[in-house]
């Protein structure tokens, strides 16, 4: 690491785009992703896109908005949230819900977060790296496929950190150790198994000879973590377990199958994973000792059996994707003068050519992998997803004679929509109408949606399939009301 970062990062700064004009192209570039993200969001909420994850999130910040201990009937009536994940962080999300009680808020919430920790990055990054860089870099933030995924997946917890995990790696970046420690320690407040993301950065303060620091910041998030997953989360829990113990080998997870794969085959998807995500950094983020703070939660995801965590998909790359942007930032002024001194020097051993083509290809990359990320993400094919049928115009009268605080059971997709005024519980037939307990639920109304597979459900012929036999355990449904896609029944006695 150059004496001084500042001269350093001046030395490596792209002369072709004017300084003066890049803060406005940064909030020309953060406005239209928040545009983006809020309009996607919004539009997947009214279709009945959105299923089981926002309507927890909902129900446990609805309830602590009254003064509940953060119930969700989602995973079993009584069940506070954090019996199964420790995330205080969601109670900061109370006051929004005093303004607009709707799940909506979420999906808002959880779009601005992820700007916020692109304007962040980018503000970092100009003053250190130069505008090219900087608006190619946070292009790769915006737009890669961590941000989308995660976007457009519901809504979780850890969005709520990106803003957090930004400016921790921004103080990181400029040698502010202490605001650095006291951020990232903020991070364990986001999810029990944040330890990982933190305990990479830990190892990182030690390569930057920061030794106290990092085993403090590593003691601290090991003893986080284990007070949380032996202690608390089984306080909470009914069963007085952390049902996630056993995702290493073994899925524990109701609705979500062991993989019927090699023993190789998750280290191994997860490893092309990660050569996707760092493909966006030009794979310039792993010469920085940042790119510890990637390494830890991917290695872990490596060992799961749970085939979601291996993927690109889903809401697991947030956080590591931004870790790997703030890497890039780090590493990218070291790495330019490496190559002009290579060149000065004359260098031209393969070793030498190699770091040379590195330079020139890496920004390049950089922006074609953001590019490529558009059209081919998530977000463009939800907004041109075909709109949704009769069950969006039926769900409210259907609906309309529930009384409210009612025990509902209902399509995953609708659940969401319903939570406002009933206590809401998924139906799902393929799991024995049973909760994630393993408790059944005897829900008192159902509200099914024929135009839907619904959750782990093959084809839409489930609904029909249980209005030809509407009896569960000895007690019988009767239909209340019938539209072209949703179905009204009442459980008798």
């Amino acid at each position: 690491m150059p004496a001084d970062p500042e001269r350093s990062a001046r030395a490596g700064r792209a002369r072709t785009w004017p300084d003066e004009h890049c803060t406005a192209l940064l909030a020309l570039l953060c406005a239209a992703a928040l545009a983006a993200y809020v309009t996607v969001s919004l539009l997947k909420y009214a279709r009945l896109g959105d299923g089981m994850d926002l309507t927890i999130f909902d129900q446990a910040i609805r309830s602590l908005a009254h003064g509940g201990p953060g119930s969700t009937t989602m995973k079993s009536p009584g069940m506070s949230v954090f019996g199964d994940h420790w995330h205080p962080i969601i109670a900061a999300l109370v006051p929004f819900y005093w303004v607009w009680d709707d799940p909506r808020v979420l999906l808002v919430v959880q779009a601005l977060c992820v700007v916020w920790a692109g304007w962040v990055l980018g503000r970092l990054a100009r003053r250190r790296v130069g505008a090219g860089p900087a608006l190619a870099v946070t292009a790769a933030w915006l737009c890669g496929i961590g941000v989308q995924s995660a976007v457009t997946f519901d809504f979780h917890e850890v969005a709520l950190g990106a803003p957090l995990l930004a400016h921790a790696l921004g103080a990181f970046c400029r040698g502010r150790w202490g605001r650095f420690w006291a951020l990232a320690a903020s991070l364990l407040l986001v999810k029990e198994d944040m330890c990982f993301l933190v305990g990479g950065l830990a190892i990182a303060l030690l390569i930057r000879r920061r030794v106290r620091t990092g085993l403090a910041l590593g003691v601290l998030a090991v003893t986080w973590t284990a007070v949380a997953v032996l202690v608390v989360v089984p306080r909470f829990n009914p069963h007085h377990v952390y049902a996630y113990l056993g995702s290493l080998g073994t899925v524990t997870v109701q609705g979500v199958q062991p993989a019927a794969h090699p023993a190789w085959y998750g280290p191994l998807a997860t490893l092309g994973t990660a050569a996707v995500l760092l493909a966006a950094t030009g794979f310039v983020a792993a010469r920085s000792a940042l790119v510890w703070g990637f390494i830890g939660p991917l290695a872990v995801r490596a060992a799961s059996k749970n085939p979601q965590h291996w993927t690109a998909g889903f809401h697991y790359n947030l956080l590591p994707m931004l870790v790997l942007c703030f890497a890039f930032v780090d590493a990218w002024p070291a790495f330019v003068e490496r190559a002009a001194a290579l060149r000065a020097r004359g260098a031209v051993g393969a070793r030498a050519r190699a770091v040379r083509v590195w330079r020139a290809l890496a920004l390049p990359v950089v922006v074609a992998v953001a590019l490529a990320s558009v059209p081919t993400g998530s977000v463009l094919h939800d907004l041109a997803g075909r709109p949704c049928g009769a069950a969006c115009a039926e769900l409210d009268e259907a609906t309309a004679m529930i009384p409210d605080g009612s025990w509902v059971g209902a399509d995953v997709y609708l659940t969401n929509h319903l939570s406002r005024r009933f206590e809401v519980s998924q139906w799902r037939p393929a799991d024995g109408y049973l909760d994630d307990l393993g408790e059944p639920v005897d829900a008192a109304w159902l509200v099914l949606n024929r135009e839907t597979t619904s959750y782990e459900n093959e084809s839409t012929g489930w609904v029909q399939a249980f209005l030809d036999d509407p009896v569960v355990r000895g007690a019988h449904y009767r239909v209340r009301w019938s539209g072209e896609a949703i179905v009204v029944l009442e459980r008798e006695g």
